[in-house]
């Protein structure tokens, strides 16, 4: 008796758990559905974005989006983005960060719009599979930073991350129209409220008045990385079957084409290591030969950091670009890795 007493009441439990549990999320979610349509009404997006359905942690921090669909994504057609899972998301006056990840990200014929990008292409494929976008960012007006992660993982092509940490960002907040902060989906590329007045497309808008911003933003770290997941492969063997000569009279065809590629990469080390902007000579022979391994294929992965030894102006790098680039290498301290 008392044990049917304790399985009643346990499942009694587990009843108002699940009851409960549903009807914070059903609160929760009707919520965050209305802040995502309030920051798209706010960028001049409403009637490009659509998804099926929207779920949310009641424990807060976390909604999940199914079935999203972007129409006339930077002109083009629509992409569709099986799900997308907001977490850690903070829209404070001061205080803003979030956490995105996009899986499946596909046009509407079920293939990777990178596809469609020219570099991708290069290595003789345009039909890939889905792509995963993941990025984080953080805002501290009280400190004046920001920090941004954008992770792209494109299958059989590559695996792409960068981290950036900035400084001074407080133009940034200041980009929404009256001088209010952007919410923390103002993502760069997000768009503006010219949009809605017929001026620049959504996205163009909001990026003008980044680069006008821009200037005064420093920039304290970079890290970018890459893992070749068929890319390089693919693109050394179209360019030893399509732009390397062979003679017939001169032994086997892939042999030839294999002994023209290493001389090739050989002359490309040496010119590595005359010309990259590395003041000591040890690490530029070392860096090249990073670099070299890389897009010859012998190692799947490469790793560029930055990391001034003061935190140095956008605008400064323009100045430093266009009037002494020399002087970039010092002021930025590049590293290459593996």
């Amino acid at each position: 008796m008392e044990q049917r007493k304790l399985m009643m009441i346990g499942g009694g439990a587990v009843v108002a758990v699940v009851v409960g549990w549903m009807v914070l999320s059903n609160v929760a979610a009707g919520k965050a559905e209305a802040a995502i349509n309030g920051a798209l009404d706010q960028h001049g997006m409403r009637g490009q974005v659509s998804w099926q359905a929207v779920s949310v942690s009641p424990l807060g921090g976390s909604v999940q989006l199914d079935d999203v669909r972007i129409e006339r994504v930077m002109g083009e057609g629509a992409v569709h983005i099986a799900r997308v899972e907001i977490d850690d998301f903070v829209d404070e006056p001061r205080h803003k960060r979030a956490g995105v990840r996009m899986s499946r990200v596909a046009t509407t014929e079920g293939f990777s719009p990178l596809g469609d990008i020219a570099f991708v292409q290069a290595s003789g494929r345009s039909q890939l599979p889905p792509a995963t976008v993941v990025m984080q960012w953080r805002m501290d007006l009280d400190d004046d930073t920001l920090t941004l992660g954008l992770e792209v993982d494109q299958p059989e092509v590559m695996k792409a991350r960068l981290d950036l940490a900035l400084e001074r960002v407080g133009a940034l907040a200041r980009l929404s129209e009256g001088g209010a902060t952007p919410s923390a989906f103002a993502m760069p590329g997000a768009g503006g409220s010219r949009g809605r007045r017929g001026g620049p497309p959504p996205g163009l808008g909001m990026a003008f008045q980044m680069l006008e911003s821009m200037g005064e933003v420093r920039l304290k770290q970079l890290e970018a990385a890459l893992r070749d997941d068929g890319y390089i492969k693919r693109s050394i063997a179209l360019h030893k079957r399509y732009a390397i000569p062979v003679s017939p009279s001169e032994g086997k065809a892939a042999a030839q084409r294999d002994a023209r590629f290493k001389a090739d990469i050989d002359s490309a080390q040496r010119d590595c290591e005359k010309e990259l902007p590395v003041a000591d000579a040890g690490d530029r022979k070392k860096a090249c030969a990073t670099l070299i391994e890389f897009i010859s294929g012998e190692d799947d992965s490469i790793k560029l950091t930055l990391s001034p030894e003061r935190s140095v102006s956008f605008s400064e790098l323009m100045e430093q670009a266009m009037q002494a680039p020399a002087r970039l290498a010092p002021l930025l301290r590049p590293k290459i890795g593996s």
